[in-house]
């Protein structure tokens, strides 16, 4: 009995060290590899805070835009390369997703450059929000394997990484006091860290005892000598430039931000736990409810739908106006409200498809309601461009206009994704919005608006003169006449004499020149 109690003692503390052992190193394992990951993303981070910061801090669409951009695309290429897995099975699919990385690179690089190029703030404010989004795709591509992803799969598997990278901001400290443990923890380190604590010991007694005599020797001195006192006055003398030390930090804060983000998007997509987490996430089972439920809703849905696609051929296209109307009048109405149906009835379709059994009824429901959803935006046109024949044009007007045309080819697809599922939806429409986007902000709509209300007035009709001078961007300089920008209520002279100071600023020129405020500005001045 007691030797089998002896024997059972030494087990246990044969045991317990190592237990203890295997924890220490699996410790220091993590540790390890937390050290590898910020030696890896650390440098290659902060440098592109730095890039980030020089490029678009407070200058939102300057030159330094487009190399910006082609930087970001570079830094993350690079990064991505090294633990890149094969995305694509197959030939076929690997020539697919090459061309799919080529076409978002392209559109990214394209909506940079027109950034500084263009003085508008919505076509600047757009022009981000799609890089922003091609760019999310780009790096989902990257990462994962996309082939049969739905519209909801790409949301999720973007949310998702968008998430868990803001998230990980956290990383780079956890990352960091793993650096500095495991450089303490290292036995072949303790010399040269008992050599330094000797050192910073050495010269903090130093200069203790240094400044109380530097501090008198120094009043002696400039008692003595007036040109060693005015020396010292100047430098221990001097005024704080409170807006210097704003941009510091703010400038301090933007790299601190942009560094965490970089660093925390790389640690959690690049982890293999992390990927096969956004996969599950993104393919998730279709939910097959009962087709009955969708038959009911969209039957009722279609019976409105095709009452009013009726009375729009008989009152609009066929003239047949209620008793007391006019074109303009009818026309003024409807058309933002027809807007949101018509986007309704997109998202109306892709909710059944997605979450319902497909049938031959269904279907053709489904395809009612695409066939009244163009009859909807023909409608909403029609108006629109009644109203602007009365009430010339604004930006608002145009970019309803330019919605509509997306929407009409966005329901094409879905129309064709009703009858085929394996149809990719979501990249036909995210090149259908990129493609036709890039065309609208590259046009310059202020310029064209500004050319068509001034063509368009006559004897009967003047152009707004309010909305020239206080609602458009430098774009439409070009287009305007003399006397609308050398108002003195006009709002050109002022941004101008904005774009002329940051000009003057410290390598202004090099960041912040953009050529509508410059074409825009030269022209203003030769007729001052």
């Amino acid at each position: 009995m007691d030797n089998n109690m002896i024997t059972t003692n030494q087990q246990v503390l044969i045991t317990m060290p190592q237990v203890n052992l295997s924890a220490q190193e699996a410790k220091t394992n993590d540790r390890k590899k937390k050290v590898k990951r910020f030696q890896m993303f650390g440098i290659g981070s902060f440098l592109y805070a730095l890039f980030y910061t020089f490029c678009l801090y407070r200058n939102t669409s300057g030159i330094t835009y487009p190399f910006f951009v082609g930087g970001t695309l570079l830094f993350f290429g690079y990064f991505i390369r090294k633990s890149e897995n094969s995305s694509a099975d197959g030939k076929k699919e690997k020539t697919k997703a090459h061309i799919s990385k080529i076409f978002l690179m392209l559109s990214i690089v394209i909506a940079g450059s027109l950034n500084c190029a263009t003085d508008s703030g919505v076509l600047i404010f757009f022009n981000k929000l799609l890089m922003l989004v091609l760019f999310g795709v780009l790096l989902l591509q990257c990462w994962h394997d996309l082939t049969g992803w739905s519209v909801t799969a790409y949301i999720k598997g973007g949310m998702t990484m968008l998430l868990g990278g803001i998230a990980s901001t956290i990383a780079p400290v956890y990352d960091g006091i793993a650096c500095w443990q495991l450089r303490h923890c290292n036995s072949e380190n303790n010399e040269k860290n008992a050599a330094r604590g000797r050192l910073a010991k050495s010269v903090g007694i130093g200069l203790l005892i240094v400044i109380p005599m530097a501090m008198l020797i120094g009043i002696l001195l400039a008692s003595a000598d007036e040109v060693f006192r005015i020396l010292l006055h100047d430098i221990f003398t001097f005024s704080v430039d409170i807006d210097a030390v704003g941009d510091f930090v703010r400038i301090t804060l933007l790299i601190m931000v942009v560094f965490v983000m970089c660093y925390g998007l790389f640690a959690y997509n690049m982890a293999p736990q992390n990927i096969e987490k956004i996969d599950n996430a993104a393919r998730t089972e279709k939910t097959n409810w009962d087709s009955y439920i969708a038959v009911t809703v969209n039957g009722v849905m279609c019976v409105m739908y095709v009452v009013f696609s009726g009375i729009q051929f008989v009152s609009l296209f066929l003239g047949k106006l209620p008793e007391g109307y006019t074109y303009s009048s009818y026309a003024r109405h409807g058309f933002f409200e027809l807007v949101f149906v018509c986007l309704f009835n997109i998202m109306l379709v892709l909710c059944t498809l997605a979450y319902f059994e497909s049938s031959r009824l269904l279907r053709m429901l489904l395809t009612i309601i695409c066939v009244c959803t163009y009859v909807m935006t023909m409608s909403s046109a029609y108006r629109m461009l009644l109203y602007i024949a009365s009430y010339q044009l604004t930006f608002l007007r145009l970019l309803v206009l330019w919605g509509l045309v997306m929407i009409a080819v966005v329901m094409t697809g879905v129309l064709v994704y009703t009858y085929n599922q394996k149809f990719s939806l979501f990249r036909f429409v995210l090149i259908t919005l990129t493609v036709g986007w890039l065309c609208f902000s590259a046009a310059h709509p202020d310029y064209w608006i500004a050319s068509y209300n001034i063509m368009a007035s006559g004897d009967e009709q003047d152009y707004d003169s309010y909305y020239l001078r206080r609602r458009l961007s430098l774009d439409a300089v070009p287009a305007l006449p003399e006397e609308i920008y050398q108002d003195e209520d006009s709002i050109y002279d002022n941004r101008v004499d904005r774009y002329q100071r940051q000009q003057k600023e410290f390598l202004g020129v090099v960041r912040t020149f953009n050529f509508s405020r410059a074409y825009a500005s030269s022209k203003i001045n030769d007729q001052r």
